[in-house]
């Protein structure tokens, strides 16, 4: 025989977990972009200071 309420309170535990799961892997996504962003400026900006060493640095 089935337990109802152990059915109840799991279901309302893989909601939340989905929920949580969802919301931390926007942030991951967010993150990765960030950092993606970010190493390309510093690639570009070392890459452009070796082929122009005059050149006007920030």
């Amino acid at each position: 025989m089935k337990n109802p309420w152990m059915s109840a309170w799991l279901s309302a535990a893989n909601s939340i977990t989905g929920a949580a799961r969802g919301q931390m892997m926007a942030e991951m996504s967010k993150a990765q972009r960030q950092m993606m962003k970010d190493w390309q400026k510093i690639w570009i900006d070392s890459w452009m200071a070796m082929w122009l060493p005059g050149g006007k640095r920030k």
